[in-house]
């Protein structure tokens, strides 16, 4: 299990802040499942879809965190 009392003042950010932050890329992971089964079933439907979404999670993280959660990682 991940564990990390200290998560919040690690990343500066507040309850509300992580909590949209989450939800938000939490959202976007739902429609990478579903863009991506579709894609599975039908290829030629949403090519690339995931893999933007994907990567939308991954450089909002890191715009988001910078350099303090490239570190932990």
């Amino acid at each position: 299990m991940d564990w990390d009392s200290k998560h919040l003042k690690k990343i500066k950010s507040s309850w509300l802040k992580h909590f949209l932050y989450a939800s938000y890329f939490n959202f976007l992971a739902i429609l990478i499942f579903i863009t991506g089964l579709i894609h599975s079933i039908l290829p030629w439907i949403f090519t690339f879809t995931p893999y933007k979404l994907a990567k939308k999670i991954v450089d909002g993280t890191e715009k988001q965190f910078g350099s303090n959660f490239k570190k932990r990682n």
